[in-house]
């Protein structure tokens, strides 16, 4: 079995010596809270081998309960671990439910019947009443309560409902929560080189805070705080000595706001180049649909990532045989994997080839509730469906 860090071995032993009821790891990304969270749901489970009890896996989705928890569980059992038809595994002779946790109903699928433990994976990324229902179907005696999470804005529910109760006593004299932060550097296992790129390729702000160091930070000012127009601003001339091997574009619908569609290309480097903007407002979708087929036309038949707020706007691109695709919306890793591209020198702008993304890159932040502004955002929405989406196995990956 691998070797754990000291901070994994901290939280082994206050689960076994002070046996908290709740137990929460929040931090930095690949710091190895789930996997010591994992080991410690195993040997929970085991306490009560063959007695036919029911346990809870929750997760933002069954794709990421596969992917961040049973494939390793399998690699520790040494076993397949294949659901039956109600999303449940046997493991030691009791039945392990797995529910996806994400949405607002999401509750129900864990009503009915009682646990004698969870394990809650991603917590920030479950619905609160999923998190605390769970929590209420733990009332097996001895029943303990895993949730890992990445940190998230501090006002949320994880925080505050748990973490910020860390200590905890219950009236009988037993700890009810403890919470452990975890960063990047506490797990020691990691290569020093390894961990030297992830800091080095990590975008400034809120997501080095998050990332790297675990902290609950509030997301505020710039969004793009590593964009240098300096470094990522090139000419036409610059540009037109790279050796470009694909082009591929972003679509932002609008009609009283921007709409946009961006091109980029691709150099043999790896390198990505905004080379085209078109950015207008009150254009009709047959207006749009000229621009893009003139796209096509210099191009070839690249894909177009589009907005997927207009399904009927990208349906008519396909009957016009545009390869439209619907893009990944996803807001926040979005325009974290916008943001690397600008930290590591992968992105840049042809500067006289845009002229609203020139205002749009200082005016998008941040707002209140930890979302972007709704307001200088058209072009750049539409740069990230096309580069989160374009890449996003080498970025799911770390490639990328």
């Amino acid at each position: 079995m691998t070797e754990l860090t000291k901070k994994q071995l901290e939280v082994m032993d206050s689960f076994i010596k002070e046996k908290p009821k709740i137990v929460v790891a929040s931090g930095a990304k690949r710091a190895g809270k789930t996997f010591v969270f994992i080991l410690l749901f195993l040997m929970h489970i085991a306490k009560y081998e063959g007695q036919g009890l029911s346990f809870i896996i929750g997760g933002a989705t069954q794709a990421s309960i596969r992917r961040n928890i049973l494939d390793d569980m399998e690699a520790i059992l040494g076993k397949e671990l294949k659901l039956n038809k109600s999303n449940a595994v046997t493991i030691f002779g009791n039945k392990v439910y797995c529910f996806d946790g994400a949405q607002s109903d999401s509750w129900k699928k864990a009503r009915g019947f009682t646990a004698a433990g969870a394990l809650m994976n991603e917590g920030t990324a479950l619905h609160d009443t999923f998190v605390k229902e769970v929590i209420s179907r733990c009332s097996y005696q001895g029943a303990r309560v895993l949730i890992d999470t990445n940190p998230e804005n501090p006002a949320h529910s994880v925080k505050k409902d748990y973490i910020d109760k860390d200590g905890q006593m219950l009236k009988s004299g037993r700890l009810n929560i403890r919470a452990f932060n975890f960063t990047l550097f506490d797990n020691d296992k990691l290569d020093p080189e390894y961990v030297e790129s992830i800091v080095a390729s990590t975008p400034s702000g809120m997501f080095t805070d998050r990332d790297i160091h675990g902290l609950w930070v509030a997301a505020e000012g710039v969004i793009y705080r590593d964009f240098n127009k300096d470094v990522h601003y090139i000419s036409s001339e610059e540009f037109a000595k790279k050796n470009i091997v694909k082009h591929f574009a972003g679509v932002d619908w609008g009609y009283d706001h921007y709409g946009s569609i961006v091109v980029l290309a691709e150099d043999d480097k790896g390198d990505v180049f905004v080379c085209e903007e078109h950015a207008h407002r009150h254009k009709e979708i047959d207006d749009w649909v000229k621009i893009a087929k003139d796209v096509k036309a210099r191009y070839g038949n690249i894909n177009f990532y589009c907005d997927t707020a207009r399904p009927e706007h990208t349906e008519r691109f396909r009957r016009e045989k545009l390869r439209a695709i619907n893009g990944k919306k996803n807001v926040v890793p979005g325009i974290e994997s916008v943001a690397r591209h600008f930290k590591t020198e992968r992105l840049y702008i042809v500067r006289d080839k845009v002229k609203r993304f020139d205002d749009e890159i200082y005016m998008y932040v941040w707002g209140d509730n930890g979302e972007p502004v709704k307001l200088w955002d058209d072009v750049l929405d539409a740069l990230r469906y096309a580069i989160y989406t374009h890449y996003y196995k080498e970025i799911m990956t770390g490639k990328r």
